[in-house]
């Protein structure tokens, strides 16, 4: 039998209308997260099983307390019910499950650290390390063709290639370091909150209005790592992102300056 063509937010409506949903709140805010993750208007039985296994990993990456099972439940009660109501071909729920090995856990050591991260600076740590790791084999050829020279005493190109693996290994462990270390900052789904109710927290997009001027600038609060001004991207360690933590759209805050306070409206929280 052909699945049914139904969207995504089209089948949430269903499960949650019908009752079939017996969590609380919390896992109704995570089966809205994974609805925006799989994109709203998607067919259902357009999921793949490498999806829900990706969106399991990405999950349990996230998050920070011992929760990771009960908001995996959540969404394969939902995926259960979209192979019921035959919206799949085949039962996703089996797929959803976090790894406990392997990259893409993001537990720090015992001991070491953790260090806070969004899920696009995680990303972004990711993709670098992979164009790095392949650089290696041409670094490697290039060594080797410049040893080809057996005279080593001004082997120019040698020493150049040597010293380019010398920064390359220590950018790998760099990068390594920090996926060992990364703890992906929680976020949530906006359609889940009320424009009043979106608190400013790591990974908001904030619009703020300058009291002063008038003039409206829109950043997005990251940690210090991850802060670039050229991409509206603010530090919450920032005076200005330390006085936007914790409040919400409406609010005003003060930042003091050495050239005296700034004031500042929250016109929107957004992710």
């Amino acid at each position: 039998m052909q699945p049914e063509y139904v969207s995504l937010s089209q089948a949430l409506a269903q499960y949650l209308s019908g009752g079939h949903s017996k969590e609380g709140t919390d896992a109704q805010q995570e089966l809205v997260k994974f609805i925006r993750f799989s994109g709203r208007d998607r067919q259902v039985a357009d999921l793949t099983p490498q999806e829900a296994a990706e969106y399991g990993e990405t999950l349990a990456a996230s998050s920070m307390g011992n929760d990771v099972t009960e908001r995996l439940q959540a969404i394969k009660g939902f995926l259960s019910f979209c192979y019921k109501s035959n919206l799949t071909e085949t039962s996703l729920a089996k797929h959803v499950k976090a790894r406990k090995t392997g990259r893409r856990s993001v537990s720090p050591e015992k001991g070491r650290p953790a260090v806070d991260i969004t899920p696009e600076g995680y990303r972004h740590i990711q993709e670098e390390l992979e164009i790095l790791v392949r650089e290696r084999v041409t670094v490697a050829r290039d060594i080797n063709l410049a040893a080809a020279d057996k005279d080593f005493r001004e082997n120019a190109p040698l020493d150049a290639a040597r010293e380019r693996q010398g920064h390359l290994e220590a950018r790998i462990r760099e990068l390594e370091d920090a996926l060992q270390r990364a703890r992906l900052i929680s976020t949530y789904a906006p359609e889940a909150f009320s424009h009043q109710d979106r608190w400013v927290k790591l990974g908001s997009r904030v619009t703020l209005r300058d009291l002063a001027t008038g003039g409206e600038m829109v950043y997005t609060l990251v940690p210090p790592s991850e802060a670039n001004p050229m991409s509206h991207k603010m530090s919450n360690a920032s005076p200005v992102g330390k006085a936007l933590m914790d409040h919400r759209a409406g609010e005003e805050v003060v930042v003091a300056t050495p050239r005296g306070n700034l004031r500042y409206r929250i016109e929107g929280v957004d992710l």
